[in-house]
């Protein structure tokens, strides 16, 4: 268990860090550089958002996940312009 904490669990933490917090609020930024500033996410929202959905998801066998600025250039490319 420990060395799958070691080997798999550290090495996770600046990928979700960097894919799912970072890029995503600078690519928000990038594809909506009019939004007003209140409607632009935070490092912080995203990174509360995502560590909340593992917590809670860990509870009911989810599976890890991140929001990933793959998933917001995806819909952007598709469409997806607004709440």
């Amino acid at each position: 268990w420990v060395a799958g904490v070691v080997r798999a669990g550290l090495p996770q933490l600046p990928l979700t860090t960097l894919n799912s917090v970072i890029s995503v609020t600078a690519l928000a930024g990038r594809l909506f550089p009019d939004a007003p500033p209140d409607r632009m996410p935070t490092r912080r929202g995203v990174a509360a958002s995502v560590g909340l959905m593992n917590v809670v998801g860990c509870w009911f066998g989810a599976a890890p996940a991140c929001h990933g600025a793959g998933g917001l250039a995806g819909q952007y490319r598709f469409g997806a312009r607004g709440g």
